[in-house]
């Protein structure tokens, strides 16, 4: 996979968790959904480092 076919996979999936954050209903949430939330950013967080590490070299 190139580097911008990474980044769109990133953006893609910032913005599905955004969409779901937008749409969660505050009093419905558990502890789990939150923990696969942070989840996911620490996903998206180690692909920004890949990516980040590979345009510096």
């Amino acid at each position: 996979m190139n580097e911008n076919q990474t980044i769109d996979q990133i953006r893609t999936r910032l913005e599905k968790f955004i969409e779901d954050i937008d749409h969660v209903n505050p009093d419905e949430v558990s502890v789990e959904d939150i923990d696969e939330w942070i989840g996911l950013l620490d996903q998206l967080e180690e692909k920004v480092k890949t990516v980040s590490t590979s345009t510096e070299e």
